[in-house]
């Protein structure tokens, strides 16, 4: 009786944080891209380029070359 409380227990807690996860997974990527994962989803998953950050086109042959960590982030 006291197993299977405890494994219910951990199994509970266990959906609850995945939902938890997913949930702000979600909210980074809207964060990120200004779209639901949903919206990305329906789109193909392929993202507008920020509004800030030069196109490749617009870039001279004089810019240094973007360098990114092991996360995508852009490093100066």
């Amino acid at each position: 009786s006291i197993l299977v409380s405890s494994a219910a227990g951990s199994l509970a807690s266990y959906m609850v944080t995945r939902a938890e996860t997913q949930k702000c997974s979600d909210f980074w990527i809207y964060l990120e891209t200004g779209k639901s994962p949903q919206e990305l989803a329906m789109a193909g998953g392929v993202s507008q380029p920020a509004e800030g950050l030069p196109s490749p086109e617009d870039r001279g042959s004089a810019a240094p070359p973007v360098r990114k960590n092991k996360y995508g982030d852009i490093v100066e």
